[in-house]
């Protein structure tokens, strides 16, 4: 969980409508989102000449939030942190709202060349076999299942993806994996993982594993990263190597074996691009992103 999202998650103010409004406000709202990606995509092309497709920038899928839901219905958002990380590293960022179609979802998939699996509240642990813990804070029952069915199918299609934080703990959740549920209370850690700040508050070092893809990214072999999770890691699940620890043995970082570019983070570099090794995450993501399109 991103220990953040506990006092700062609501970026989008509802507006309350009357009942005769209701059917208006999804019809619009689909409109508005259909205006939105079109636009993003004339964008993209404009300007670019029949032979320069490289230069079309990728599109990366960004995960969202549900920030508020009630009887007529729910908002969702995203920091715009991640979506100028993708910008910046040369990519063509959209949202991905929740929701409950197959055919929808799988569009969402066969859209994006790339995936950002933001940060969030927490997994309900009895879908990794654990009993509640009394700190554990789940997220939206319709964005926990909107995630796991988006991540199966990322998985299956092998497409790039850069997992942070709580994304992080889902990718090790759908495959088979466990977590500390609150790193403070079930460890015996001087280092504070999580605090209510933002998100580049809180910093430690993070030792990075020999021959691991993430050191093939950032070059070093120790970073200093942000922290703002009570959660982590457990066990590892099916096919992910352990990348990078921190000093009291927490894993910060996991990368998915024999798949392509699978990278998952448990800091938010997304707070830290101005930081060149916290950025290469991201330009990483956009080259994998624009490889697989090209296949």
């Amino acid at each position: 969980m991103d220990a953040h999202n506990r006092v700062s998650r609501c970026v989008v103010s509802p507006i309350k409508s009357q009942p005769h409004q209701r059917a208006m406000t999804k019809s619009c709202l689909h409109i508005w989102l259909s205006v939105i990606l079109l636009g993003g995509l004339l964008m993209s092309t404009t300007n670019l000449s029949a032979d320069e497709p490289s230069a079309v920038r990728p599109i990366i899928g960004i995960s969202t939030s549900v920030v508020f839901e009630n009887e007529n219905g729910a908002s969702y958002a995203t920091r715009e942190t991640y979506v100028q990380a993708v910008e910046q590293a040369g990519g063509l960022p959209i949202l991905l709202p929740p929701i409950e179609t197959t055919s929808s979802l799988e569009a969402y998939v066969a859209l994006c060349q790339g995936f950002v699996l933001i940060g969030g509240q927490d997994i309900r642990s009895e879908r990794y076999g654990k009993p509640p813990h009394p700190l554990e804070v789940p997220m939206p029952q319709k964005r926990e299942e909107f995630d796991f069915q988006l991540i199966s199918r990322i998985l299956a299609a092998k497409k790039p993806f850069l997992a942070i934080c709580l994304g992080a703990q889902e990718i090790t959740i759908a495959l088979g994996g466990s977590l500390i549920q609150d790193i403070a209370s079930q460890t015996s850690t001087s280092i504070v993982h999580g605090r209510r700040q933002h998100p580049a508050a809180t910093r430690h070092l993070v030792h990075v594993e020999s021959g691991t893809l993430l050191e093939d990214i950032i070059g070093t072999r120790t970073l200093e990263t942000n922290s703002s999770h009570h959660q982590a890691i457990e066990t590892p699940g099916k096919g992910m190597r352990i990348s990078a620890r921190a000093e009291d043995g927490t894993i910060e970082a996991c990368e998915l074996e024999n798949y392509g570019f699978g990278l998952c983070v448990q800091w938010h570099p997304e707070a830290l691009t101005d930081e060149a090794p916290h950025f290469a995450l991201f330009r990483r993501l956009i080259d994998e992103a624009r490889a697989y399109r090209a296949k």
